[in-house]
């Protein structure tokens, strides 16, 4: 019946909107696990023991700048190899990785096992084993996203979807199911470790069997790319995540308690709208590599992320400027009501926001790494900003307004220049 209405047949019959679906769904399903996660469990352990909980997330966060640096230059390349529709060296990718990776985590989880009595001293917790137990999640945190990248770079995203369903439905099941068993922080990171090993595990099966018969699996790469590669994904990541989150950090030294508590209900209700559409760079990096390298321009798949980001986002911005106590409050509190002057200015930056990740992820994909300068601009404008300008929570809302508007645009120059033939050159020059 849908069929029958050409312009529903046009949008059902699109990749990148078929993708869309598919991936939003597996995110989305993965928020609501994890806030389940949480509601559940703050609820059980208390105020004390989820202050110990919020710790270790924290350090499960901020390890995951790793994967997110390798799993980026995995989908550029596995796209690329894909595009070139080079077997040979997909398999070989799989291969290292997959015995790289493996031994990586293994590392990382001995390592972090063996210090994990210095961690908990450090962050005064007295349940060593709930930190070992992080150490774990970390550990496999390390190998997982690189091969999932490779399902993403080859747009297997119907299993890159059920591997992320995976490891969140688990480890809520087997978190939650043992903080209400009686065994606290213990249990939560215990129930998260089997979720993130099963995740791991199944992603390395699938990509075994999937290459498992392929000839000729050597690897040969540009090492002088790779690392060039490497650097600018990776101060990509660090200055995209300092736009995103030093304001809050750059608010708490200089303002009240009281003004800092508002303002990281304001940051919460704010991602919201990041998080939402988070999914897109997700799509739209191999499917820009790829065409990319297959000779047609890879300026409309940008077109349809940049648009369906900004619709998505906006959407929800009009939540935020008709009920804005009703976002904040909900989120944080009645104590926080007094933030809700502040919730669509802060929206507005946060659309900014994704508005840019969107243009950073396509440019990565058409190996265009010319935003990193004015995007070092701004996050270092943006730190001396708030913290000259902070008189107030809509002066520092202002300067981040501001501050993600210019590196929006300055990271939006030259973004629709032909650059196909010399991407599919360069990448060509690794298959050879």
């Amino acid at each position: 019946m849908l069929s029958a209405i050409p312009g529903l047949r046009r949008l059902t019959a699109s990749d990148f909107v078929r993708h869309g679906v598919l991936v939003f769904g597996a995110s989305m399903l993965v928020n609501v696990l994890g806030y389940a996660f949480h509601f559940a469990i703050s609820r059980r352990i208390g105020v004390e023991q989820y202050g110990v909980l919020s710790a270790l997330n924290a350090a499960f966060m901020i390890s995951t700048v790793i994967g997110v640096i390798g799993s980026t230059v995995v989908v550029k390349y596995a796209a690329e190899f894909r595009a070139l529709d080079d077997r040979a060296h997909l398999a070989a990718l799989v291969r290292n990785l997959t015995i790289y990776g493996l031994a990586a985590a293994a590392l990382v989880t001995v390592a972090g096992i063996a210090l994990a009595p210095l961690v908990a001293v450090y962050l005064k917790i007295a349940n060593v084993t709930a930190v070992a137990l992080t150490m774990v999640v970390i550990g496999a945190g390390v190998a997982t996203p690189t091969l999932r990248g490779v399902l993403a770079g080859t747009e297997d995203f119907t299993r890159y979807s059920i591997s992320v369903v995976i490891e969140s439905a688990l480890k809520a099941l087997f978190g939650i199911g043992l903080v209400y068993a009686g065994f606290g922080v213990e249990g939560a990171f215990g129930g998260w470790a089997c979720g993130s090993v099963a995740g791991l595990a199944y992603t390395a099966i699938v990509l075994a069997r999937r290459f498992r018969r392929v000839p000729g699996a050597t690897l040969y790469v540009d090492f002088r790319r790779l690392a060039v590669t490497m650097t600018n994904v990776a101060l990509a990541a660090l200055l995209t995540t300092s736009i995103s989150y030093s304001d809050v950090i750059v608010v708490k030294h200089f303002a009240d308690p009281a003004t800092a508590g508002l303002y990281g209900a304001l940051s919460l209700s704010g991602k919201i709208l990041l998080f939402l559409v988070s999914f897109i760079p997700t799509i739209l990096l191999p499917k820009a590599t790829r065409q990319a390298i297959g000779g047609t321009s890879p300026v409309r798949v940008f077109l349809q992320a940049l648009a369906l980001s900004v619709a998505m986002s906006s959407a929800g911005l009009v939540v935020y400027y008709f009920f804005p106590a009703l976002v904040v409050t909900t989120l944080a509190g009645g104590s926080f009501a007094p933030a809700a002057p502040y919730v669509f200015g802060y929206g507005f930056a946060m659309v900014l926001l994704a508005g840019l990740n969107v243009v950073v992820m396509y440019k990565i994909g058409i190996h265009r790494f010319d935003f990193i300068v004015p995007l070092a601009i701004c996050a270092i404008g943006e730190i001396v900003g708030i913290s000259v300008h902070h008189r107030s929570l809509a002066d520092v809302i202002s300067v981040l307004v501001a501050g993600n508007g210019l590196a929006l645009l300055g990271a939006a120059y030259r973004v629709t220049s032909p650059l196909a033939e010399r991407v599919r050159a360069v990448a060509a020059s690794d298959a050879a």
